[in-house]
Order: C-alpha cells, then structure tokens, then sequence
C-alpha cells in the first residue's frame, strides 16, 4: 500500500472510532443509529455521508458494525422497536427482509433528482431501486492477471479465461460453484442476460461444466479473496476472479504490473433499508436521500472501488484525495466496465442451488487440507504488496 494512502487510512481509521465509540450510548431523538459494515467501506461511508450529514444537519450518526448476514440483522432488527434506523444490507438479505414484512416502503419520489432533470426512477441502475431499499453501491468480481505471465499478447475476455492454450498459468477461482458456474457460461459465450435461464437447465450446467474441464488442471480454488490475490501476487496464479476492491489495491500499488478484465464481470449491489421497527423513520428517509445523492455517490466512489449505481454520479468522481489516481476506471459502474455485467442472483441461487453444489463438490472432488491450492514448498518471495482490504460483502 502506499504510504500516503496508509497515513490516510489511519487517518480515517481514528474518525470511525469516533464513530464507533458514541454507538454504544448515543440513543437520543438527535441521533440516527445505522447499521453497516466495517473496514475500508465504513471507513469511505464515514467521510463521504456520516460526517456531511452530521454537520448539515445536527444529526448524531451511530454506527453499528455487524456481518452482513441475514440472522444478524433480523436479530437486530426484529423486536418491536429496534435500536437500528437505517441497515446497509446486500441484495439478496434486502429481498428476504423485504418479503419477510420487516422493512419500511420507500417512494423513489423521496429520492433527489439528478444534476439533469431525471427522475430517481430513470437515474438509478436497473435492479438497485426497489420499494424496501435503495441502492448505495455495486461491488463486483471480474478477473485479474499479471501481464508479466503474459509475453505475446494480454487476455482482454472472459473467453481468454477458457484458453490454456494462448494464455498458459493456472487459475484461482472460487471454492464454490456460485459464481464460478456464471463465469464459465460466460466465458462460454453465453450473454449475461441468459446466463441464469441457461444454468437453469440440464443443457446448461451440463455446458457449465464442460467449459470448466477446459481448464480444470490448472485451476487453484480460493476460500477467500485474500487467497486469490496473494497467489496472484506471488506468481502462482497467472490470472484470478477477484472483488474490486482488491483488484484496485493492487493495479495502485504495483506500477500496473496487474490488470482487470471487466469483460463478463459479476456484480452485486448494497442498499440502504429502513427497518419497519425503527424508532427515527423520518430521520433514516433523509438520510437516505442524502446519501444517495448523485455527488455522495461520487464522493464515496473517490475513496473505494465501488461503483455508484447512479448514472449521473459516475460524470463526478474525480481522482482519489491522497493517492492522485483518477478513480473511475476503477469501478464496476463505470460505462467501460459495465458493458457485458452479469448481476449476481442470491434468490435464484436459494432456489436451485443444492444440486449445483453437489455436482460441482463431485467434479472438484474431494479436497484435503492443502489441496487444490499452491504448494506451498513452491511458494516464491511475493515483489509488490497490494493492501488488501477486508471484503465488504464477500460470499
């Protein structure tokens, strides 16, 4: 990491602790209690809305930094008046939240237009309104590699992820046939608008499975995606499905030796939600239009590589504060990146997920401690640190 950069994370680490530390006993009508995640996105949301939003108005912002999973929250928020106002939940908790009664309507009428005139309706992404929650951010899985693997010419396709041939190394994917399934009808050829009715089928996973024997000697299975970027770091994988986030750290912190292919990326959104038991209702629906606000959006996009999910947000984000580095071409978001974007479907996974999971157990075979993963005899000195943030929503 650089130094600037990790001087600054300090920096913003000590505001968030702040924050933190009136969470505990801050429950007054001034105050607005929050629950969100922690790490480097707390630490962006704490700059680019909590802070803003205090000093506009008065406001006290409590946070409570919780998991993401769907037990906690519905712990949290599950009693008749519960100490949480607003909770940044991920798409598929807010559907089951959603379907489950516990959370408020939100009219996108409530919402700021954008800069041109557009209707919230016509500004936001597809997929990140709905009417229990809106959406703040889209985080996304796209493939990294290092161009130092790459002598003659580098992968610019997700195809490129299936050919062993002209693109040689081995692979980390995830351990798990959620998204590593999308990934290989993707790199298949299939459109992301298909991609789901597809695997839905036997025809489907059958040509799942068959792209991945392509490539299945050569591929590392990843538990966290801290592992995939390390192996990616010390040159044992050439390329890896990896999050943003970490795939910004580490094309920032090593001379572009790494690269992304946004090519067939996998997305997934955050949202804000107001729990039907919150005592602050009115106070959580203005915070909530503030933050997602066209120019909020762009100035927590300046901190992280997370995409805002508003069209008009992406002409404001400008470069990093303490870094210089223009932040846009970074994000999931941003109109380059986007083109051929498969939204990640945690309800469709609920639905038919068990069968997957067994047949992708079954093709992987079984794995002992330490297999499927580098040799760690085989382990080389790594020559460029990326720091890698703690994931956000990584499943």
């Amino acid at each position: 990491m650089p130094a600037q950069l990790s001087a600054r994370a300090c920096a913003i680490s000590f505001a968030l602790a702040a924050s933190l530390g009136v969470s505990a006993a801050a429950r007054g009508e001034d105050t607005l209690n929050i629950a969100t995640w922690g790490g480097a996105y707390g630490q962006s949301q704490e700059i680019a809305f909590f802070e803003p939003y205090a000093k506009e108005t008065g406001t006290r912002i409590a946070t409570e930094i919780y998991d993401g999973s769907l037990a906690k929250i519905k712990e949290m928020i599950g009693g008749d008046a519960a100490a949480i106002d607003v909770a940044d939940v991920s798409a598929g908790v807010l559907s089951t939240l959603c379907k489950d009664g516990l959370l408020e309507t939100i009219a996108s009428s409530s919402l700021s237009e954008a800069p041109s005139g557009e209707s919230a309706e016509q500004d936001f992404f597809a997929d990140s309104l709905s009417t229990c929650g809106v959406g703040s951010v889209a985080w996304g899985m796209a493939i990294a590699f290092d161009r130092h693997a790459f002598s003659k010419a580098a992968p610019s396709q997700v195809a490129n992820l299936l050919d062993i041939k002209r693109f040689p190394g081995k692979r980390a994917l995830p351990n798990s046939a959620r998204r590593t399934l999308e990934l290989a009808l993707l790199a298949d050829g299939v459109e992301p608008v298909n991609v789901y009715t597809e695997l839905a089928t036997q025809e489907g996973a059958d040509r799942a499975f068959k792209a991945l024997d392509k490539i299945k000697g050569e591929v590392f299975w990843w538990d966290s995606a801290e592992e995939a970027m390390t192996w990616l770091l010390e040159r044992k994988a050439a390329m890896a499905a990896t999050y943003s986030g970490r795939l910004f750290r580490a094309m920032v912190g090593t001379r572009q030796r790494y690269a992304a292919i946004w090519d067939g990326q996998i997305y997934d959104l955050d949202l804000w939600a107001i729990p039907k038991s919150a005592k602050n209702k009115d106070g959580a629906l203005r915070f909530i239009a503030f933050a997602t606000d066209p120019a909020r959006l762009a100035a927590q996009a300046q901190l992280i590589a997370y995409g805002p999910v508003r069209k008009s947000a992406l002409p404001l984000v400008g470069k990093h504060p303490v870094i210089d580095v223009a932040m846009l071409t970074f994000l999931p978001t941003a109109p380059d990146n986007f083109k051929k974007a498969l939204k990640f479907d945690e309800g469709w996974w609920e639905t038919n997920g068990a069968a997957l999971e067994s047949r992708f157990e079954a093709w992987r075979g079984p794995l002992s401690p330490g297999q499927g993963k580098p040799p760690i005899a085989d382990a080389k000195p790594q020559e460029a640190e990326a720091g890698q943030e703690t994931p956000k929503a990584a499943p």
